[in-house]
C-alpha cells in the first residue's frame, strides 16, 4: 500500500496547531502559577520589623499572610548524626492544623522541614544518605532528636533534669550536652520551626535579645512572589 505524501502546506498547518496548541499550554501552565499560594522565608537585613515595615509590606500585590520569625542557633543530634542549624521561631497557626504551641511547655515542638536533616554527618564526617533522611522524617513523633544550644559560653549547671549527656563514640568528639525535643511533623522545605514563644525562652537561656530576623510570608502568584522579594530587600 502507497503511503500518501504530505503537501507542504498540510505540513505547515500541522506545525502552527503544534505551536498553538503548546503557546497554550504554556499560558494555562502560567495562569495556573498566578492562581497559586506561594510560601517563602526572608531574611529581612538591616530592616526592623516595625509598624512602618508591615504596613509598607502590607501594600504589596498578592500578599495574604505575613509572620515574623525568631532564629536560635542550636545543634540537633539523632543517633550518630548531628547537624549545625537553626530553630525558626514561629506563630504556629502560619501552618494551619498543628499541636497547641505550649502544650508541652519547655520541650520544643519540631516541624521539620522535608530537606532539614540534609546537612547531617556523623562522627567521621560522613554525610548523611537520602534514604537515612527519609528514614528519619517518616519516623516522626517516634524519632529521638536532641539539640544543643550552639553557644559556646553557655553555663550549663542551670539545665534541668531533662539535660541527657550524649558521648560520642570516638575520642575526637567531646562530651556534649543534649536536651531533648519533639518531632511534631514533616513540612515542606529545609526549615525546622518551632513555637515562637519556645523560640523566645531559648534565646533568654543564652542571653541574647530574641530579636526578628525573618519574615515568612503567604503570598498569591508566582510573579509577585519575585516582586515581593525585591520590594522587601530594598524596604
Amino acid at each position: 500500500m502507497k503511503r500518501k505524501k504530505i503537501d507542504s502546506f498540510t505540513l505547515l498547518v500541522i506545525l502552527l496547531l503544534a505551536l498553538i496548541l503548546t503557546l497554550l499550554g504554556m499560558l494555562l501552565a502560567g495562569m495556573k502559577e498566578e492562581k497559586r499560594q506561594f510560601t517563602v522565608l526572608l531574611p529581612l537585613g538591616d530592616l526592623a520589623y516595625d509598624e512602618d515595615f508591615l504596613q509598607k509590606a502590607k501594600k504589596i500585590k498578592g500578599i495574604k499572610e505575613i509572620w515574623p520569625v525568631i532564629e536560635v542557633p542550636v545543634v540537633i543530634k539523632i543517633e550518630d548524626y548531628t547537624e549545625t542549624t537553626t530553630f525558626s521561631g514561629i506563630d504556629m497557626n502560619a501552618f494551619g492544623k498543628n499541636p497547641t504551641q505550649n502544650e508541652l511547655g519547655k520541650l520544643p515542638l519540631l516541624l521539620l522541614g522535608n530537606g532539614s536533616l540534609r546537612d547531617m554527618k556523623d562522627y567521621n564526617n560522613h554525610a548523611i544518605s537520602k534514604k537515612q533522611q527519609e528514614k528519619f522524617l517518616e519516623m516522626g513523633e517516634n524519632l529521638n532528636i536532641f539539640y544543643f544550644l550552639d553557644e559556646k559560653e553557655k553555663d550549663t549547671s542551670k539545665a534541668t533534669d531533662d539535660l541527657t549527656t550524649l558521648s560520642g563514640n570516638s575520642a575526637r568528639e567531646p562530651q556534649t550536652s543534649y536536651m531533648p525535643c519533639k518531632a511534631a511533623v514533616v513540612i515542606e522545605g529545609n526549615e525546622i520551626y518551632i513555637p515562637i514563644s519556645q523560640a523566645q525562652d531559648l534565646c533568654r537561656e543564652i542571653g541574647e535579645p530574641s530579636e526578628i530576623s525573618k519574615v515568612y510570608l503567604k503570598i498569591n502568584g508566582k510573579n509577585n512572589l519575585e516582586n515581593a522579594k525585591k520590594i522587601l530587600s530594598g524596604i
